[in-house]
This record gives C-alpha cells, structure tokens and sequence, in this order.
C-alpha cells in the first residue's frame, strides 16, 4: 500500500491484507459471480497540469493524447529512443488535468524522467499518489451497486464517468471491472457503502484479472525489454500511428509498416507451485534468437491451480508448440486464447 494507508478499509479489526486471504480461500471457486472491492494503492498517479499539458505529452508517448477526454482513458506507452517501453500509463482526464497512472515502483524514475523535457513548456508534473486514492470493483454485481451510488455505468473498456468528484474507468473484462479514483473522503464513502455487500480481493487476485484480460503492464524486472507490438499495444489502442513524432516513434513505426513482429504477448497457463517473476526468461528446444525464447510480463496463480501468465513469446516457439518455463524442458507452457484477435 502507499505511505497514507487509510484506516477505512479496516473496519473488521483484521489488517487489509488479513482481510484479502480470507477473501481468496472462501471465493476462489466462484470468483466473478458476486461483489468485490479491492485496494489499489500498488498504482501511483503522476498529475500533469499547464497550458502546454496535451502538447508535451503528445511528443513523449506512444498514443494520442488529444483523444483523452473527460469520457475516454487509454493505455499509452513512454519508450526509451530505441523504443524499449520504460513505462505503460493508463491515462485520464480529471477536473482539467491529465492523469499517468502506473506501478508505484516505477513512479519516481519516470516522473524524474519527464521533468527532464518540460524545459520552457508551460506544464507540471508531481506525484499525486497519496492525494488520488484509487480502489477496484468487480463482479455482476458490480454495475447494480455502482448505479445505486449515483454513477453512469460506461459501457465499454476504456470509457469513463465522473460522480462525486470520483473518476469511474470501466476497464477490459469480460465480467465487469471498474477502477475508481478520486480524493480519501468521496472514496471512503463509497468503500464503506459498498464493504457490507462486498468481498475483498487482494493485488494477486486483480492482477490475475488482468491477466485474463489480456492487459498487459510493464514493472521494475521489464523496464526497457518490449517494443510496444510485443505487447499487443497495436491492438489494444495503445499507439497511434497518426499522431506526430514522440521519442522511439521511429522504432515503432519501422516496426509497424516495415517489420516483421517476430515477438507478441500470448496468454498461457502452466503446472508450476512456484510463481515466476516478470521478466524470467522462457525457453524452447527449436529456438535459434540469440535472445532466448521469450519472457514473462506477468504471472499469478490460478484460482484452478497452476499458474496463469502473459509472456511476450517468439512465433517460432509458439508455432512449434514447445515453449517452457524451465531450462530443463520440464514445465511446458500450455498457450491459451487471447479475448481480442491479433492482427496479422
């Protein structure tokens, strides 16, 4: 949790976490069909404010940021000159700023790396982390119970509302997901409305969510190691092609409409008790790059045992069907379908 670990999410006597372990032994089997909140406090929040805030942004990221809207986030990627992703933001508009959110770890070297090109833009960046706090709905349930506390439900991944100064972004799932961030005391009121009918989830649990949804993130362990096709950006209307230059647009666009994507992100599950990092490198008998056959973006265990994961895999591998986890050829990675089509 971030530093300003708020006591609400804390009224039955048991630490948040505590709480968390008992909400992933009783709902494992049925995860999905009820209510769930979780806390979100493993995402930071970079405020971006000024005159010249769309235009700076626009020669930094991957995505359009003049499509942002009071109604509309996206995932938009921040790439090093060679276009190696540094960070992957989903961005929001709120009260006439923009919004970088990402995982806290990575918050500070990225904030520090954007000040680095403000020079005589009229805009500033700062940490807003512990002022926005953020927390997670889940469950069929989830649209009934947010539409009894005043919001309008967005009707699509990525679409936004705003109720009680709170920022509701539905976010890609097959079962309904939404994140909601806004400041502690309107976030508190609808954390203790919706507590009594709710259960919790913790980080594991969402970040297995994304997972399935096939939404990617880049962490400390994959700090510069995908261009933004490897992770299915393309797809999930995290670039634009369109757009003027931004650093690693070159790489990117050379990849685009003159390169060969020899790498993507696949969903796979594997039989394993032990959880493999982001970033662990994969393994294939028929592989001939130097750079091995691929690696882990995420992994999480599965609520049916096992390991569920995204890994950013070598067609080869995956054609051949003979990608592992281990060295040793002993843990097969068993490739699943993705919820969106990849694009050939």
């Amino acid at each position: 949790m971030s530093k300003n670990c708020f006591n609400f999410l804390n009224d039955s006597g048991a630490s948040f976490n505590e709480q968390q372990e008992v909400s992933f032994n009783n709902s494992a089997k049925n995860l999905g069909e009820k209510l769930y909140l979780t806390d979100l406090s493993w995402l930071g929040v970079i405020e971006v404010s000024g005159e010249d805030k769309h235009k700076f942004l626009q020669g930094q990221l991957t995505n359009d940021i003049n499509a942002i809207s009071s109604s509309l986030s996206h995932l938009s990627g921040l790439c090093t000159p060679k276009g190696r992703l540094r960070a992957l933001f989903t961005i929001f508009s709120r009260q006439d700023k923009l919004y970088l959110q990402l995982p806290l770890p990575l918050l500070e070297e990225n904030l520090k790396r954007l000040k680095m090109f403000v020079m005589m833009s009229k805009v500033e960046l700062k940490d807003v982390s512990d002022e926005l706090i953020k927390i997670g709905i889940y469950g069929r349930k989830a649209k009934k119970h947010l539409k009894e506390a005043g919001f309008s439900i967005p009707t699509e991944a990525n679409m936004v509302s705003e109720n009680n100064d709170i920022v509701l972004i539905r976010l890609a799932d097959k079962t309904p997901r939404f994140e909601c961030i806004g400041p502690k005391k309107s976030i508190e009121k609808l954390w203790i409305q919706l507590q009594p009918q709710a259960q919790l989830l913790n980080t594991s649990q969402w970040r297995l969510l994304d997972i399935q949804s096939g939404t990617p993130n880049i962490f400390a362990q994959t700090n510069e190691t995908f261009i933004p096709q490897m992770l299915n950006l393309q797809v999930l209307n995290g670039i634009s092609f369109k757009k003027g230059c931004y650093t690693g647009q070159e790489v990117v666009a050379r990849m685009q409409y003159l390169g060969k994507l020899k790498r993507r992100m696949y969903r796979a599950h594997c039989e394993t008790k032990q959880l493999p990092l982001p970033g662990a490198a994969l393994h294939s008998a028929s592989s001939k790059s130097g750079q091995g056959a691929g690696n882990i973006v995420d992994a999480q265990f599965s609520l049916n045992g096992g390991v569920e994961l995204l890994a950013v895999i070598t067609s080869e591998a995956v054609e051949n069907k003979d990608t592992f986890l281990d060295e040793a050829m002993e843990i097969p990675l068993n490739i699943q379908e993705l919820p969106y089509t990849l694009e050939e």
